[in-house]
């Protein structure tokens, strides 16, 4: 397939993630000698659900704001807590363990100063602030550190979000200290395994917008072994480029990208991030939200429907009660670049439904239901629809 047939199928929209999956021809034995499979399916995904898909570790830049000192036990340290452990619970504090074993240190700083509108003169503060660092009583802390007691120092960082981390510094202890001189208050490299980083969790800062090209696809590669479904990013030269360890993201990235289609102000989030006016943060996908609409607002969506369709109050509570079922949030968070140098944690979310949590009102209202199937888009994932949208922020 050349370069323009792929683009003439690909979503016309700036931020895309994944194209529906269509039967291809592929030769299995060049990837995986021996499987034999009567079905292979060819998906093109975007830059960034590349990234999202990609099992290898990646590097995000945090702050390093302060760090942990870890002590070594003395002898005398190992017999009290020895003997701690063999007496009964209620004499524990007869023998009571003194020595701190470890200890946390954080640098002092401003948090809630903004950057200046002048650039000269917030580049002046800056080399002030730098020339005031070395006075950092963390550095005086750390210098007056006993090398036989120490054993060992780790690094805290923070993101803009405010999320903490721990830094492994390499080398001996005076290495260590001599790292946490140079570089607090400083942006660092911080080193995760994959995008992935928990259940339905991604970090979205190791992703570099400004090199997303929505003309880019890649080779999602799809056939089953054993009954068992199987993904591969393919290459140009038809080489793997890595397996996708869970199979359920490919589920998450049909319904990222339903999201960007039919919720505007989360199609726009990322766009503001693809063109350099803000800074993504993290990506969530939280599966039962349990939002109930008796109590919270109807989306806009229902309250067009119950107009149109003349639906009375047994009607509206029967379907107040499916939308309860089979909710899944999408969580986009991400800084705007604001002129004023005020950071503002913002959130935009996708509710997004399951049809068939409507499966019960189907029957005696179908005319709701035939509007809702019809909005709904069909995937691997199910067949969801944009139930609600809501925006929020909070201030750093």
């Amino acid at each position: 397939m050349d370069v323009e047939k792929q683009n003439e199928t690909l979503p016309k929209h700036d931020i895309w993630i994944i194209s529906r999956g269509r039967r291809a021809r592929f030769d299995l034995s060049t990837i995986q000698p021996g499987v034999r499979s009567t079905l292979v399916m060819e998906y093109r995904v975007s830059d960034l659900a590349k990234y999202l898909l990609n099992p290898h570790p990646i590097e995000v830049k945090k702050i390093l704001v302060g760090c942990e000192v870890s002590n070594h036990k003395t002898f005398i340290d190992k017999i009290r807590s020895l003997i701690r452990n063999l007496l009964p619970k209620k004499m524990h504090g007869f023998v009571e363990d003194k020595r701190v074993l470890s200890e946390t240190f954080m640098a002092v700083r401003d948090k809630n100063r903004m950057p200046l509108k002048d650039e000269g003169l917030e580049s002046h503060i800056t080399k002030i602030q730098t020339a005031l660092r070395v006075y950092d009583p963390i550095l005086k802390c750390l210098a007056c550190l006993d090398e036989k007691e120490t054993k060992n120092i780790t690094g805290i960082c923070e993101d803009v979000g405010g999320n903490r981390s721990l830094l492994n510094l390499k080398g001996d202890l005076e290495e260590k200290i001599n790292y946490m001189g140079n570089y607090i208050l400083k942006d660092v490299g911080v080193i995760l395994e994959k995008a992935h980083v928990s259940e339905g969790l991604f970090e979205m800062s190791g992703f570099d917008f400004s090199t997303y090209n929505p003309r880019n696809s890649h080779r999602l590669i799809k056939f089953f072994e054993n009954g068992m479904a199987k993904y591969c990013m393919v290459g140009h030269d038809g080489k793997v480029k890595f397996w996708l360890e869970d199979v359920s993201l490919i589920n998450k990235m049909h319904l990222l990208e339903h999201s960007i289609k039919a919720n505007p102000k989360f199609n726009n989030s990322l766009n503001m991030c693809s063109k350099g006016s803000a800074k993504p943060l993290r990506l969530l996908f939280k599966n039962q939200l349990e939002i109930d609409y008796t109590k919270s607002p109807l989306p806009a969506l229902y309250k067009d429907i119950f107009k149109t369709c003349h639906i009375g109050t047994n009607g509206k509570d029967a379907v107040m009660k499916s939308l309860r079922n089979s909710q899944l949030g999408i969580l986009f968070n991400y800084i705007p670049k604001s002129g004023g140098g005020e950071k503002k944690l913002f959130t935009n979310v996708s509710v997004m439904h399951n049809v068939k949590a409507l499966e019960p009102i189907k029957k005696n209202l179908p005319q709701l239901y035939s509007i809702i199937d019809r909005m709904a888009c069909v995937s691997e994932a199910g067949k969801y629809y944009l139930l609600d949208s809501m925006r929020g922020y909070t201030n750093e």
